[in-house]
């Protein structure tokens, strides 16, 4: 290799997708990196970073060669905040060790989180230059709520005041409103001059739990912001305020306030919220408000998978509590099973073979259409969660099942044709774990005829079919009417699991097979939930987890444990679900069946408290125990233990909560006159370790998560703990102080996501301009140049590349002369012209000088010259020689040597 200066290196194009950028920014920032793109030379490489809360990798270190044009941005970033930093760091790493790079920032300069300046001094330290290239958003005439204050807590009845900053551009009117919850408190118009104005609002706390607070301002006719407002997301603003004391429970039950539930818990003394599933968002701030969820014979469906993780995350991280009571849309025939709330219960609902009373014959018709292809999280597409969806029921099946497989585009494709498992399952698991997507859309007709052909085979008692299809891409259904009837006929059953709203254009159609075939319908816009509603099919299909006989119970020393007391002479109940004990559950009461099944289990889930009661607890399976006479203290006994007591600290400790430039600061105050010493002999407010406190972060339509940190002392009688607060979510902080109960603190959040946040025009700008400067970069104004401006350094140029080119040439040319002589050929022609202009060259430059040789000359004698020679010529150029005397005389003269020397 040799060492030569060169420009060729590494560019890294740092793309900001943040909320607060324009609104055309994406296609402006594809646009940029075509241009950069196609300015590339041999040897450079060009890399993609963009950001938001998250920074992402969007295309790594690549040659122009190597790749087409620039695809797009497909990460998640969460954008409801700008780390810039992350992001730097990020296109640091891409830049090789001493090669030439440089960063490119496509952004507005307005970041959250840690500052860039520490990136900025890394890039320095490296001689990496960061250029940068603004958008911007336009900040005139926008009308903003600059900040807003309210207490974080607050005790029932207590009034406290609102108050919100408006920042407006010029004097004017506007309007507003002040809303809690969906609940109107205030509305009218105010007069406000240019800059921040005040607007204060009072109101009264309510019941314990958490009050949302939401404000509205819009410019009045006339003001320059009624219509051309750029930043319009700003012009509402949102502040939590909890109220302190014991939370009510929340009921979610189809019969709402109307349950016969809920009437029997109030008689008992609980505070109860009874709410139709419909009417739950299951956000952190809502479910903030409760001690407890209480779930009565409500589908999963009706929780939605989003749901179901929030209780899930809420109950093991807060302390909450969950009870479950039963019915035939619960457990097992509700479509928990594999759900996100059967990992936290104290009951599995798995399929148990010794429990199964028929064998079972399944066909899973699959769709494979185009649309399968499409990715979704985890680097999968569709069709690996539908496989993987095939693979479950597979999984729940007995050897001596029956199970079968097809994969249908616009044809049938039988992956595994019809036959018991056996010794099969491994390879028919390899098989479907394959299929892949082909293209155009599903032909139901098609799957459904080559399923029922293939059941028709069967030789089990129950047959099924579970047909997969895009419920906005089912085509050609042609007489799948018929088809249904001669399947009912033949005692098969269809179920239909439709991928997309129950609003698609197919879904209708999927409604009517599933009705015409006696089977479930499902819809799902998530297909990480089709691997769950699979198994919860297949469970329904091959046994009844629902119990439909008078079955008497009895109660165990649990019982005592759980609810203190005890509850003889327990009466029969009218039937329950099928479900199993887990290890280290405390079982309360048990069925004395053929199944001894738990009827009330219970156990710590994580922080919280979890209950299962696997009777319906208000219907027509209720039994007679509905009559009993200790009904409503059983009842309000299981609930209450749900709910769980109202955590106080030890040791007159006080906890605090305030939201300080975004950040959430909690504070635990211990008492200043405390006898350390005595608190640690008593165990009660022991500090032998220090308090921890878990966050719950959560946006709505998101999984919550889950975030532990210590806390930290602050001065001799105070701890502490900051947390930042992002974007649009709802943090929801549980403090553990060792000797003592989980205490729960109120939820808070950002009055709006802080990428609306009013800023000055150059803001933005300068930041940009301070980064770069900083780094010895520039505004890039031609994208194009960036190349041309990077470092020149040493670079190892290897040679063996190109010697072994020439080498493979020599060769080659070798050959060719060997077997043509052609190269032989051309010198022959070439050289007598070559030397012809040489001659002609020498007689233009040398002036000829004759030499005449006599007989007499001393030389004549030597060269034996014959008599007849008198004088010879000879030129300097060479023009006249006597070729034939002159070779003859050296050739004698050379053989006289050899004699002399005898060599």
């Amino acid at each position: 290799s040799v060492q030569l200066p060169s420009r060729a290196g590494t560019v890294v194009i740092v793309a900001d997708r943040s909320l607060s950028m324009p609104a055309d920014s994406e296609s402006a920032e594809r646009e940029s990196i075509q241009i950069v793109q196609q300015a590339m030379s041999s040897g450079d490489r060009l890399a993609v970073v963009s950001f938001g809360e998250k920074a992402a990798i969007e295309r790594s270190p690549q040659a122009s060669s190597n790749t087409g044009a620039f695809a797009g941005f497909t990460n998640q970033i969460q954008p409801d905040a700008s780390n810039l930093n992350e992001a730097i760091e990020k296109a640091l790493a891409l830049i090789p060790q001493n090669s030439p790079g440089k960063i490119m920032v496509i952004s507005d300069g307005r970041w959250t989180g840690k500052e860039p300046a520490n990136a900025a001094a890394r890039a320095v330290s490296r001689g990496i230059a960061i250029d940068f290239r603004s958008l911007q958003r336009s900040t005139a005439n926008d009308l903003a709520i600059a900040q807003i204050d309210a207490p974080v807590t607050v005790t029932p009845g207590e009034a406290f005041m609102i108050t919100a900053w408006v920042k407006s551009p010029v004097s004017q009117e506007v309007n507003f409103e002040l809303r809690r919850g969906g609940q109107l408190l205030a509305t009218g118009k105010t007069k406000v001059t240019t800059g921040l104005n005040r607007l204060t609002f009072r109101d009264l706390a309510e019941a314990p739990g958490a009050q949302s607070y939401t404000i509205k301002i819009n410019s009045s006719n006339g003001g320059p912001n009624e219509n051309n407002d750029p930043i319009p997301e700003n012009n509402s603003a949102k502040a939590l305020v909890g109220v302190q004391g014991p939370k009510p429970l929340l009921l979610v039950t189809t019969s709402g306030e109307s349950s016969g539930l809920a009437r029997l818990l109030t008689n008992g003394g609980l505070k109860v919220s009874a709410i139709k599933p419909e009417d739950c968002d299951w956000t952190l701030e809502t479910l903030a408000q409760y001690s407890g969820v209480v779930i009565e014979n409500v589908p999963a469906d009706k929780i939605t998978a989003r749901g179901m993780e929030a209780i899930s995350a809420w109950v093991t991280e807060t302390g909450a509590g969950l009870m479950m009571t039963g019915g035939k849309h619960s457990y097992g025939p509700g479509g928990y099973f594999k759900s996100p709330l059967e990992a936290v219960m104290p009951v599995s609902m798995e399929l148990r073979q010794e429990h199964r009373k028929l064998s079972l014959a399944i066909v899973v018709a699959m769709d494979r259409s185009g649309s399968m292809a499409a990715p979704v999280s985890g680097n999968r597409t569709k069709m690996d969660l539908a496989n993987l969806a095939a693979v479950q029921v597979l999984d729940l099946l007995a050897q001596n099942d029956e199970f079968g497989v097809v994969a249908v585009d616009s044809s049938s494709h039988i992956i595994a044709d019809l036959k018991t498992l056996e010794s099969r399952a491994a390879k028919i698991r390899s098989d479907i774990l394959q299929v892949d997507s082909g293209g155009g859309g599903i032909f139901i007709f098609e799957a459904l005829s080559t399923s029922a052909e293939m059941l028709l085979k069967a030789k089990a008692g129950t047959r099924h079919i579970i047909l997969f299809a895009d419920a906005a891409d089912s085509e050609e259904p042609g007489k799948y009417i018929e088809l249904l009837q001669q399947c009912e006929q033949a005692g098969i059953t269809v179920s239909v699991i439709g991928l997309g709203k129950p609003s698609d254009s197919d879904a209708n159609l999927l409604r009517d097979i599933a009705k015409r075939g006696n089977g479930q319908i499902y819809f799902t816009e998530s297909a990480e939930e089709l691997p769950r509603l699979f198994a919860q099919d297949t469970i329904i299909v091959s046994r009844s987890t629902f119990v439909e006989a008078t079955t008497p119970i009895q109660t165990t020393g649990g019982l005592v444990t759980l609810l203190g007391k005890q509850f003889p002479g327990l009466p029969a109940i009218g039937g329950y679900n099928l479900c199993y004990l887990r290890s280290k559950a405390n079982l309360a009461v048990i069925t004395t069946d053929e199944y001894n099944a738990p009827f009330v289990a219970s156990w710590q889930a994580g922080s919280g408290r979890v209950l299962a009661y696997t009777g319906e607890a208000d219907g027509d399976y209720t039994g007679a125990i509905a009559g009993w006479k200790d009904a409503g203290e059983f009842f309000t006994s299981l609930a209450r233990w749900t709910a769980g007591d109202t955590a106080n600290l030890p040791g007159n400790m006080l906890v605090t909560q305030e939201v300080k430039n975004g950040v959430s600061v909690i504070q635990l105050h211990l008492d200043p006159d405390r006898d350390e010493a005595a608190q640690r002999s008593s165990g009660n407010g022991s500090l032998s370790e220090l308090p921890k406190i878990t966050t719950l972060r959560g946006v709505p339509g998101s999984k919550p998560i889950s975030e532990k940190a210590d806390m930290r002392w602050a001065d001799a009688d105070t701890l502490e703990v900051s947390i930042p607060l992002n974007g649009r979510e709802t943090a929801l902080s549980t403090i553990e102080v060792p000797g003592a109960s989980p205490l729960t603190l109120a939820p808070v959040t950002l009055p709006y996501s802080p990428e609306f946040k009013p800023a000055d025009t150059d803001e933005g700008q300068n930041a940009l301009a301070r980064l770069s400067q900083t780094t010895g970069g520039q505004e890039r104004l031609d994208l194009s140049g960036v190349w041309k401006d990077l470092p020149r350094q040493p670079r190892l140029i290897e040679l063996a590349p190109w010697l072994l080119i020439l080498a493979i040439v020599l060769l080659l040319v070798e050959v060719l002369e060997r077997h043509t002589g052609l190269a032989s050929l051309m010198v022959a022609r070439v050289l007598p012209g070559l030397q012809a202009r040489f001659h002609v060259a020498r007689k233009q430059k040398i002036k000829t000088k004759p030499v005449i040789l006599k007989t007499d000359h001393p030389l004549s004698s030597s060269l034996n010259l014959p008599s007849t020679v008198e004088e010879t010529t000879i030129s300097e150029a060479g023009e006249h020689i006597p070729p034939t005397a002159i070779h003859s005389a050296l050739q004698q003269a050379r053989e006289k040597a050899k004699e002399r020397t005898n060599r």
